[in-house]
Formats: C-alpha cells, structure tokens, sequence
C-alpha cells in the first residue's frame, strides 16, 4: 500500500500524453492528401454519397454518450423551473384556503362579538336592576313581616290566614301580594342573570367549535368539482393552473411511455440528470465514493458524490469495483491526471463511514445512510463496460482502475496472508 501512496501521492511523478509535434502532424495531413490530389475523402462519390470511412462508422455504432450532446427527438423539461411551477399552484392554493378560512373566521368572531356584546349588556342592566328590586323586596317583605311576623321566616313568606285577611279588612292580603310579587321579580332577575352567565361562559367553547365546523366545511368545499373550478376561475391562478396541467401531462405521457418501453436510453439518462441534478463527472473529484451504480436503459453508470454533496456519473467500467469500499481523490497534477485514496490529516485512513459523517452532522441520520449504502454494496457488479464519453473521461477512469487493482491486489495479499496464518481477515469500510 506504501506504493501506491508513492504513485499517486500529490508529489508522484505522473507520466506526460505523448505530444505530435505541429510539424509532423502537418506533414502527416500533407501525406494523406498527397495521392488523392485536389479530391478530398468528404467529396461525392460517382454514385452521389460522401465516402465515410471505417473509423467514423465505428464511433456513430459504439457512441452512447456522446448521443447526448446532439439533437434529440426528445425534450428534456426543465424540471427545476416545473417544481417552481408546482411549488407556486400549490402555494396559492394553501393561500387561497387560508384567506377563505381567515374571512370565515372573521365573521364567526364577529357573531360571537355581537352575542358577547349582548350579553354584558343585560347584565349589566340586570345587575342595577337587580339593586332596586331587592330594596323593593325587602321593603314590602319587612312590612308583611312587621305586621304579621309569624309568617316570615328564612324559608319565605306564608299568606295570611283567612280570618287574618277579614279583620283587616283585606290588608293582609296586599302586603302579602306585594312582598311575594317583589321577591318572585327578584328571583326571575336572578335566574335570568345565572342563565347569561352560563351563555357567557359557554361563548368560548362553542365559537371554538363553530370555527372548526366552518374550517372542515370551507375544506370540503374545496375539494368539490365546484369549488375547484372557482379556484381555477381566478385570474391569478388560471395561467398557473394551465402550466402546472401542462407539466403533468407530459409526466403522465412519460411514465406511460416508459412503460411501454418506448423511452431510449439516453433519455432516461438526460432526464435523470435534469431531474435530480447530477452532472456528467469532471475534475477534481475531492473525497469522492461511489453512491451506487444508476442505470437507465441499456445505459450504466458509477453515481459518485464528493464531500460537498455534489453528485456526478461516471461512465460505468468493471475495473472500478473494488473502490466501492473506498473514498478516493481524483484530481489534475501537471496537465495529467492523478488519483489516490483519500487520508486524514494525521496518515490515518480515510473511511467510507468518515465520508458520510461529514457530509451530515445529524449522526442518526449519517449512521442510517451509511447502513443502507453497505446493503447496496453487491448490487449491480460486473455490468459490460460503459464507452468513455470523452478522452478526459477515460483518463479518470484508467487512473481510478489503476488505483482499483493496488486496493484490490492488497486486499487479496491480505487475504491469503490471513489464510496462512489462520486467522480471518476483515475489510474496513
């Protein structure tokens, strides 16, 4: 393992791309276009059709990635501008909700205002009622009690007596009338002042209840044919609206397609990149695993992700498996490419599990992705090699297999040193 920090190090010697110098290149050109005079190889033939020549067959047969960069059949959508779109017709339908719920509230807390109001009014004019029957009362009651007191106790008042009423030739009987008709005046006041009170108390709960009835009610209406529509007829929401239905229908085509099996692969691919916004990979890859193998269609990739959560997709190549226990560096040292195991500050190695601590703080959540990532380590292992999309690709991807056959030969040194001595051998993540 020592050499292979040597040779990959940051101060490894890398080795230079053979350079033709301009002069050869030209006379080579001048060689090429010697015999066939003032013709070229693009011109028409006798039968009408430019002469294509092997090699260029050969790349239009085997460029998968490269069919990208060309004119598509296919429109890729621009998938962060339609989650703006959706993001915005959902916004204004929460908006829309809540201002009908906030206009529906409004008017309950009015109602109950007007009833509270009501309320505290009556009894306040019962309260300075309530003073003047009870002076009432107790006037006429202490007069029946002065002149008859053996029918006034604490339990009320008793009516005379009928002989009682003769001899005073009726009197009796009027100031009985008017001591019981004062106390039963007052006694209705009271009651109607305990009832009040009781509605007043009870304003609270039921205004509670009718703003989450009227809630629930504005709700359903929203879901109904006609309460959409109202939503959609607003002329603020109509443009939205139309565009959001727009983007659906072409998620449904495209689900509907694929279904089909009528999506190329490299649409696939396209719109995953769009979607989930990856990029194809490129120099420096700092502190970089590979994620997981993406395939789309006929099509494979090493999804990698560096250390600021940036993911890319590196043509997929066989000879890059055994890094997938590995955070590497891949970067450029002199106009060439150089590619090492990623070490701590101090020497020590740089783990897989370091990689997902540092890119989530949350440890529950970083142990979580961690455990799931060493599930799908197996998975998808041995896919046919993908063709580089350029040259610069592919010198990425010779530098990591380099770096892949160091791991993977001392990993199987390890191993049958292990075996030798008897004991078992353990693979750090």
């Amino acid at each position: 393992m020592s050499r292979l920090f040597e040779s990959f190090g940051d101060d490894a010697d890398e080795a230079e791309l053979p350079i033709v110098p301009l002069a050869e290149a030209e006379a080579l050109d001048g060689g090429l276009s010697a015999d066939v005079g003032t013709t070229s190889l693009l011109d028409d033939s006798p039968f009408g059709e430019p002469l294509a020549l092997e090699s260029d067959v050969a790349d239009d047969r085997d460029d998968d990635v490269r069919a990208s960069l060309l004119p598509h059949e296919y429109e890729i959508p621009d998938f962060e501008k339609d989650e703006r779109e959706v993001a915005a017709y959902e916004d204004a339908q929460k908006r829309h909700l809540r201002q009908a719920i906030a206009s529906a509230e409004t008017a309950i807390h009015a109602s109950f205002k007007a009833k509270r109001d009501q309320l505290v009014h009556e009894l306040k004019s019962a309260r300075l009622l309530e003073d003047e029957r009870r002076a009432t009362a107790m006037v006429t009651t202490r007069q029946y009690a002065n002149a008859y007191p053996m029918h006034v106790d604490k339990r009320g008042i008793k009516p005379p007596g009928f002989w009682e009423n003769l001899f005073s030739f009726g009197r009796a009987g009027r100031l009985y009338r008017a001591a019981a008709i004062a106390t039963e005046a007052l006694e209705q006041l009271r009651t109607g002042m305990r009832k009040r009170d009781e509605q007043l108390g009870a304003l609270e709960s039921q205004m509670s209840r009718a703003l989450h009835l009227k809630e629930e009610s504005i709700k359903k209406a929203m879901e109904t044919a006609a309460g959409i529509a109202e939503f959609h007829n607003r002329p603020e929401v109509a443009g939205l609206y139309k565009r959001v239905q727009r983007i659906k229908k072409e998620r449904a085509d495209y689900a509907k397609r694929l279904e089909r099996g009528e999506v190329s692969s490299e649409e696939q691919r396209d719109r995953a990149i769009s979607e989930h916004k990856l990029t194809l990979a490129t120099l420096p890859l700092m502190g970089a695993i590979i994620a997981k193998v993406a395939r789309f269609g006929t099509l494979s990739y090493f999804q990698l992700r560096d250390l600021e959560k940036k993911e890319s997709l590196l043509s997929y190549d066989p000879r890059l498996d055994p890094l997938r226990n590995s955070v590497f560096d891949v970067y450029a040292v002199a106009g060439t490419v150089a590619a090492k195991l990623k070490r701590n500050d101090n020497g020590t190695a740089f783990r897989v599990a370091d990689h997902f601590k540092a890119c989530w703080r949350n440890q529950e959540k970083a142990e979580e992705l961690y455990g799931q990532h060493r599930a799908a380590l197996r998975e998808d292992r041995g896919l046919p090699a993908m063709k580089p999309r350029d040259e610069a690709e592919a010198e990425i991807i010779d530098r990591l297999a380099a770096l892949a056959s160091m791991v993977d030969g001392g990993q199987a040194h390890d191993q049958r040193q292990a075996a030798t001595n008897g004991s078992p051998t353990t693979l750090h993540p």
